[in-house]
């Protein structure tokens, strides 16, 4: 019958055959792990280097940052400070220099307002491209407010990303508020506090 040989290594026991007990295991077991090992080292290396080609591809960078603030300490009664009509009030103005084609721009805007009519009134957010015109508007919300003694006091909130569609020495957005169509008699006011940022992003 063979004999056979035991060795234990990490708590777990090896059958060798006689025949095979003078084969050096030690050397047999280190080079193995020592190719296993590199195997590894090398896929990770690879992947790490892979993973940071890829996170560096994929990452964006600020280009620019332009904005506007006004207002940011709320005096108490309520102050009334634009008066809206149904045309585009200008609220904040951002100017981006030499934007790139491309590139988007984070839109941000913040603005109150108050109304002072017996009945709710509808109030127009809008940011316009370049100049203030129907065909240079980008973004449009529409906020009812409520009536004088309810909840009449509100905060106008806007976000928008806008893709520039071409190269451009000098780029303003206008951040502008309008009552609706149906609110032209009505008593209503934007006031601040007012910020309005613009920030072009390069993908």
């Amino acid at each position: 019958m063979p004999k056979y040989y035991y060795y234990y290594k990490n708590e777990h026991k090896v059958v060798m055959e006689d025949d095979a007990a003078e084969f050096d295991y030690n050397k047999h077991d280190k080079k193995d792990h020592c190719d296993k090992h590199d195997k590894k080292h090398d896929k990770k290396e690879h992947c790490d280097k892979h993973d940071k080609k890829d996170h560096k591809k994929e990452s964006s960078k600020l280009v620019e940052f332009a904005y506007e603030t006004s207002d940011p300490i709320t005096e108490l009664p309520l102050p009334l400070t634009f008066p809206l009509s149904t045309q585009p009030q200008v609220i904040a103005t951002a100017t981006l220099k030499d934007v790139e084609k491309g590139n988007v721009v984070w839109l941000n805007g913040l603005y109150h307002v108050n109304n002072n009519s017996p009945e709710f009134a509808d109030v127009f957010t809008r940011i316009y491209r370049g100049n203030i015109s129907p065909a240079n508007l980008i973004y449009q919300s529409i906020v009812e407010v409520d009536a004088e003694g309810n909840d009449d006091a509100t905060e106008s909130v806007t976000q928008f990303v806008d893709v520039v569609p071409t190269n451009a020495k000098n780029v303003t957005y206008y951040l502008t508020a309008q009552k609706g169509p149906f609110s032209d008699d009505l008593s209503v006011f934007a006031y601040g506090p007012i910020t309005f940022t613009a920030a072009e992003i390069k993908q």
